[in-house]
């Protein structure tokens, strides 16, 4: 079953257990989630108070009604 789950992040969250830095995503794009890939770069310029999806090939669209 599909689920649609809002994440309001547009960069990753550090955390720093030990020695080396670890990178968690907050934007729910990373194909390496929960840790970061670097994909947020895709959703930094999203307009704010908008809604939006990506598809499997990382197009971004306005969700309907938003």
């Amino acid at each position: 079953m599909a689920r649609l789950v809002k994440l309001t992040g547009t960069g990753p969250l550090k955390i720093e257990p030990s020695d080396k830095p670890v990178f968690v995503c907050t934007c729910g794009l990373s194909k390496k989630f929960p840790f970061c890939d670097g994909t947020h770069k895709a959703c930094r310029d999203e307009p704010e108070g908008q809604t939006f999806f990506y598809d499997e090939q990382g197009q971004r669209h306005q969700a309907p009604g938003s």
